[in-house]
């Protein structure tokens, strides 16, 4: 069994936890049945492959085997991309397929949240497009948008990795009203646009994030990366998920001239990091064999 599950950009700025969007960098996932659990050179990727079982076993009714798993792909671990969102998606998929179930990318994200814990990234990789995702007395809800034609990411993908468990022990357990009141904001302005396709309405929607002040210790990058982006035309640059990754959004025309832009600032800054053209993604999972 084998899968494509596309990166994913999670918060946009403002939407802490409950935007998201795929992004055209790709992990190709192949999944084999197995006599028992195989030993992964990947730290938590074992504990990870028998959560999802256990899960999918609960959900499904039923007892599945471990998986021997490969990937290949682009989407780096640690990155603020959604790396085990790729794995966590790839394995729901094959459990459901051994589970005697056609693919269903809802019940993936849905399966995806209740291991992540927070529903931006998997329902991004799953479905594809622009997510806008809430849990509700009912469950989780999901409404999904093709990113707008014309949008392109540019990725400052830097040497260093942020963990999720850190980035989130840097935030504070309350907000100010006007934090509160100034993302509220922002994450509808940002959510209409993608929804409309309408992308020029983007523009000055990233700055002032709460989260982003709190992990600027773990990301010392984004404040100049974010003046040589915008310098070049971006319209907008943000943490990708806790970071490192760091995320401006464009034209298609714009895209080159930005990336070079980047390059030339972390090459005079001496910073080590890759800069690369992405478009977002509006397949998400898909079944390879």
């Amino acid at each position: 069994m084998r899968y494509r599950v596309p990166a994913s950009t999670s918060n946009l700025g403002h939407g802490f936890d409950c935007l998201g969007m795929a992004v055209d960098l790709a992990n190709i996932i192949t999944l084999e049945p197995c006599e028992e659990p195989p030993t992964q050179t990947y730290n938590g990727l074992s504990r990870l492959c028998a959560t999802v079982r256990t899960e999918c076993e609960n959900i499904f009714g039923t007892s599945l085997p471990p998986l021997e798993i490969s990937i290949v792909g682009e989407v780096p671990i640690a990155r603020g991309l959604g790396s085990s969102a790729t794995i966590t998606i790839a394995l729901a998929a094959a459990y459901q397929r051994l589970a005697g179930d056609d693919l269903d990318r809802d019940a993936l994200m849905r399966i995806g949240y209740t291991i992540e814990g927070h529903p931006d990234n998997v329902a991004a990789a799953a479905l594809g497009g622009f997510t806008i995702a809430a849990d509700l007395e009912s469950g989780l809800r999901c409404m999904r948008f093709a990113a707008p034609a014309g949008l392109s990411t540019v990725l400052t993908i830097p040497d260093y990795e942020v963990k999720t468990a850190d980035a989130r022990r840097s935030l504070p357990q309350s907000l100010n009203v006007d934090e509160a009141v100034r993302g509220w904001q922002r994450a509808s302005l940002i959510s209409a646009a993608l929804a409309s396709g309408d992308i020029e309405q983007l523009t000055e929607c990233f700055q002032g994030a709460w989260h982003e002040q709190y992990r600027a210790q773990l990301n010392p990058q984004l404040g100049a990366v974010r003046a040589a982006a915008a310098q070049a035309g971006a319209v907008g640059t943000f943490l990708s998920g806790s970071g490192s990754t760091i995320l401006s959004l464009c034209r298609d025309e714009q895209a080159e001239l930005i990336a070079q832009t980047i390059r030339a600032h972390l090459e005079a800054e001496g910073f080590g990091a890759v800069v690369r053209i992405a478009l977002a993604n509006n397949s998400g999972v898909e079944v390879l064999a």
